[in-house]
Order: C-alpha cells, then sequence, then structure tokens
C-alpha cells in the first residue's frame, strides 16, 4: 500500500498516510457527534459536538501513529531499519527493511505497541480524573474518557493472537523460542490469523444481520486479517521449503538481452526468435540493465509506431524489477517476484554486471521441488 500523504519524517522514520485513512477520520468523527456525545453529554449544539468530535478522532488517529512510531523505534533498536509508517482506514502498519534475529528481538517489538496503547489510556483516562477535578465542561472530560476506553480498546484488541496483529507477533515469538524454528513458528501464528480473521468477520456479520453498521467495519477488519494472515503462512512455508537455496542456484543464463535504444519493430523480428522467452532484461549500450520487457507489452504498440518506439518507451523500468545477487536466499525474491510486472528477476553482480535471471515459473518450479524434497518434520515433545 502506497503513502496517498506524506507528512514527512518523526525520529527519521518517513510517516505518511493512505487517503482511506479521511475515511476512517469521518466515520469516527461522524459517530462521536452523532451518537456517542450526544448519548453521553446531552444539551450541547451540534456544532460543540461536532468540534469535540473532530479533535476526538485526531486524536485517537495520533495515538494509532504513536503505537506504530514505538514498533518502528524498538526494531530500530534491535539493528532492524524501519522504511516507512503507513496510516490507513483500518489502523496502520511499519514497515520494516527485514526480519528480527532473534525471538527476544521480535517479542518486545510485536508487545511495544500494545503497551504503548494502554499507556496512551490510562495518560487519557488521568487527564479525564483531573479535568473532571479541574472543572472542565463535561463534553471535553466524556472526550477525554472516550479517548482512554479507546486506546485501550486497541490495545486489547492488537493482542488477539494470530497474525498480521501484534499478538500473533507475540504468538509467533513465543512459539519461535519453544520450537527453535522461525518458520514453523510463523506458520502456526498464521493459522491462528485465520482462525482470528474469521472470528472477528463472524460477529461482524452478526452485528449487521441485527441491525448495526458498525458490523461491516469488523468485517473489513476480519477479512484483511484472514488475507494478510493466509499471505504471510504461505511466505513462511515457501521460506522453510526452500531452506539454504541460494539465487544462484535456480538462475538461469541470460540468453538474449534487448538495448534500450532498440526498435520494437527490430527487436521482434530479429532478437525475439532465438529463444522461447517471453520476458527479456534490457540494457544499454555499456550492458547495465534498465529494465525489463515483455512480449505482451510490444505487442500493444501499434504497427505503424513499432519502427520508431524503442525498447526503453515501453520496458519496465530497473526500479520497479525484482533484483537479486547470486549469494541472496531465493526465499528472499519468490514474494517480489509473485509481485512483478513481468514475472522476471534480474540476478546481478556488485558492479551491475547482469550475470543471470529468474522467471516466476522458474521460482514456482524450485518451490515445488523443494516441498517434494522436504522431510516431515516431527512433532516437537511437550515441555
Amino acid at each position: 500500500m502506497k503513502d496517498t500523504i506524506r507528512f514527512g519524517r518523526i525520529a527519521g522514520i518517513p510517516v505518511g498516510a493512505h487517503w482511506s485513512l479521511l475515511v476512517l477520520l469521518v466515520l469516527v468523527a461522524d459517530g462521536l457527534a452523532v451518537v456517542v456525545l450526544p448519548d453521553l453529554v446531552p444539551g450541547h449544539t451540534q456544532t460543540a459536538y461536532w468540534l469535540t468530535a473532530v479533535a476526538a478522532a485526531l486524536l485517537i488517529v495520533a495515538s494509532l501513529l504513536l503505537h506504530e512510531l514505538t514498533h518502528s523505534v524498538v526494531a530500530r533498536h534491535y539493528g532492524l531499519p524501519v522504511e516507512r509508517i503507513t496510516l490507513w482506514m483500518l489502523g496502520g502498519f511499519s514497515l520494516l527493511g527485514g526480519e528480527p534475529a532473534t525471538p527476544r528481538a521480535a517479542f518486545w517489538i510485536a508487545l511495544s505497541g500494545p503497551l504503548t496503547s494502554f499507556g496512551l489510556g490510562f495518560l487519557a483516562g488521568g487527564a479525564a480524573v483531573a479535568l473532571d477535578a479541574a472543572g472542565a465542561p463535561t463534553l471535553i472530560v466524556m472526550s477525554a474518557m472516550w479517548l482512554a476506553v479507546m486506546n485501550v480498546f486497541l490495545g486489547l484488541f492488537n493482542l488477539l493472537p494470530g497474525v498480521p496483529l501484534d499478538g500473533g507477533r507475540v504468538l509467533r515469538a513465543l512459539l519461535w523460542w519453544r520450537y527453535g524454528d522461525a518458520d514453523r513458528a510463523e506458520v502456526s501464528a498464521a493459522k491462528a490469523g485465520r482462525v482470528v480473521g474469521l472470528g472477528i468477520a463472524m460477529v461482524g456479520l452478526l452485528e449487521m444481520f441485527s441491525g448495526q453498521l458498525t458490523g461491516l467495519w469488523l468485517v473489513a477488519i476480519g477479512y484483511t486479517v484472514f488475507i494478510s494472515a493466509a499471505a504471510e503462512g504461505q511466505a513462511a512455508e515457501v521460506h522453510s521449503a526452500l531452506g539454504k537455496t541460494m539465487v544462484a542456484d535456480v538462475m538461469a543464463p541470460v540468453e538474449v538481452t534487448g538495448y534500450a535504444l532498440m526498435p520494437v519493430e527490430r527487436f521482434v523480428t530479429e532478437v525475439a526468435p532465438r529463444t522461447r522467452r517471453v520476458v527479456y532484461p534490457v540494457v544499454d549500450l555499456d550492458g547495465t540493465p534498465t529494465g525489463t520487457v515483455s512480449l505482451a507489452r510490444m505487442a500493444r504498440v501499434p504497427l505503424a509506431l513499432r519502427p520508431s518506439t524503442l525498447l526503453k518507451d515501453v520496458q519496465t523500468p530497473l526500479a520497479k524489477v525484482p533484483v537479486a545477487k547470486p549469494e541472496d536466499p531465493l526465499a528472499d525474491l519468490v514474494t517480489r517476484l509473485a509481485q512483478a510486472r513481468d514475472g522476471l528477476a534480474l540476478v546481478m553482480e556488485d558492479d551491475r554486471r547482469l550475470v543471470g535471471v529468474i522467471s516466476a515459473y522458474d521460482a514456482a518450479r524450485a518451490v515445488q521441488l523443494a516441498s517434494l524434497r522436504a522431510p516431515r518434520r516431527e512433532p516437537v515433545p511437550q515441555r
């Protein structure tokens, strides 16, 4: 998910938001202004309700940001790079540039978020008590108390034991410590995540059948949890099956390349027929890769324009192509390759010299062969 709005950096970490965060703000503010606050503190004007509700909605978004920022700061403490923090309709996430090296690191990175939410909840609750004692307007006091309850709820909800929720990460860390196998722990936590996702969605459906539109929100959250858990479980199974297989073990030699300044017409008639591949690396005159190009994309160029259209005009630029080194683990490349536009990864040395390619088919075949060869895991005796 890409950021729609970038807020800048906090502690050196890029922070942004997806446009769907506006949906969250509108729904929270509307619920507070129209239902919650009028029920809790009747007798105020709609303007007062809406001003208070908007402020409370912004504070809950700030709470989500602090939740994610804590994850990121703790991750950096354990030596993990943090690429960015993104807030969106269903909360937020911290994109880390790697995996924790130990169960201890994984445990504290995961638990830090809920602990922050609990801390914010107690602070907001204390503020509500202090404001009430100081004679502050009841509307402000109740808004602070609502903020306290929502932060505590956020902490509890995130502790549900299934990935991608924080509780699932905590479970994974504990299972990793018990089994001594991060992939096995990930698979188990992902199974728990699918169960949790289904449970959340079922609760949402029951609410919808009883006439509560808030159930739709729970269905969306449950669906997201289920899909994310399934994807992470599949990735863990691939990683476990591939083991120590390196990119060099699977990559194919470069049979044909296209030059960035070569016309599409010439490539199609003179170069493409030399091989059975349908996706090709594109290089500049000194052999440095610039991207990839597929027959399908070239076929979309009108016949009359093919003599004047260059490969660089229709290529997928290198920035959007999966790139790996021969010594990289294949498992780290598989997920990126599955999402690649052309389904081709370029294997390059440190000097940016192209030494091989891996297609999505090559990667899938390697995963299937590794799964067939993988020994059955014996049950771990209970301790």
